[in-house]
Formats: C-alpha cells, structure tokens, sequence
C-alpha cells in the first residue's frame, strides 16, 4: 500500500508508505485512475472560485474511481474557519472590517482592508446542490451535529 499526500507548498519526502509530494487539485500530474481512492477534507471551499472548483472536481473524479470529499456546509451556523455564528452571511465588506477589528478563529487581526480581503475570499463554503453539481455521479451524505448539517461528503 502506498499513500500519496499533496499539498501545495509540500517538500517532496518518502516515509514508509507515505509519499508527500506538491501539487495543485486543480490540474493533478496524474493518469486517469491512477489511485484507487482520494481523499480529500476540508480543501475544496479554498481552492478558488467556482471554475477552481469545478477543476478539481474533475480532477479527482479523473485519477481515482471512489472518492470520499468532504466540505463544511455553507448553511451550518458557524463557520468554522472564522468560528463566528453565521459569518459567511455577511457582505464581503463587513466581514474584512469585523477581521480588521480582531482574529477570528483561525484567521489572525488583518492589518488592512486588503489583507481582510484576501482572507475572506480564500474561503468558499459549498450548499448541498452546489456539491451535488461538483460530483454529479456521486452520494452526498450530511454529516450533523444536533441535528444540523455541519458538512457535506461526496462518496463515489
């Protein structure tokens, strides 16, 4: 068995069964079916805009047959990446000068208007039918807590 790990600032490294190596999802070195599985948690909502995701969509629907893909749900109450109720309903705007005023969650006080900016839209979190659109072949199940979707997995 062999694990391959991508990332995309990785330094290239082979540790046991693990292969670490660099990479973008969006446009995969690889052959079509070259893995019997990819795995992928939480990558998906910060890979870019729509097109960004389509792409690495495609791109592991290409290089595996299964696949288990799993992203936080738009509409679960707290956005886990700013841990803040209902962040990602926010204009971009007020969300850049809520991080302008201190850290939120993981995502440190930003100096400037732009560095909010820039945090802000390295997030995009996907609703149920926009992963339904991303993996059309795929089951997407809902992962809750209390009762709430807090993610979505597509499972092919």
């Amino acid at each position: 068995m062999e694990v391959t790990l991508l990332n995309l600032d990785a330094v290239p490294e082979q540790d046991g069964p693990f292969r670490i190596v660099a990479g973008n999802a969006c446009a995969l070195e690889y052959g079509d079916n070259a893995f019997d599985i990819v795995h992928s948690n939480s990558v998906i909502e910060h890979v870019g805009g729509w097109q960004a995701m389509m792409a690495m969509a495609g791109e592991i629907r290409r290089v595996a047959p299964r696949y288990f893909v799993q992203t936080p749900n738009f509409w679960f109450p707290i956005e886990p990446h700013f841990r803040s109720v209902y962040f990602q309903l926010l204009p971009q705007s007020v969300r850049a000068r809520m991080l302008m005023k201190g850290k939120r969650g993981h995502r440190p006080r930003a100096q400037s208007f732009e560095e909010a900016m820039v945090s802000i839209e390295s997030v995009n979190l996907l609703t149920f039918p926009q992963m339904q659109a991303l993996f059309p072949d795929a089951t997407i199940t809902k992962e809750r807590v209390f009762g709430l979707v807090k993610s979505l997995i597509a499972i092919q």
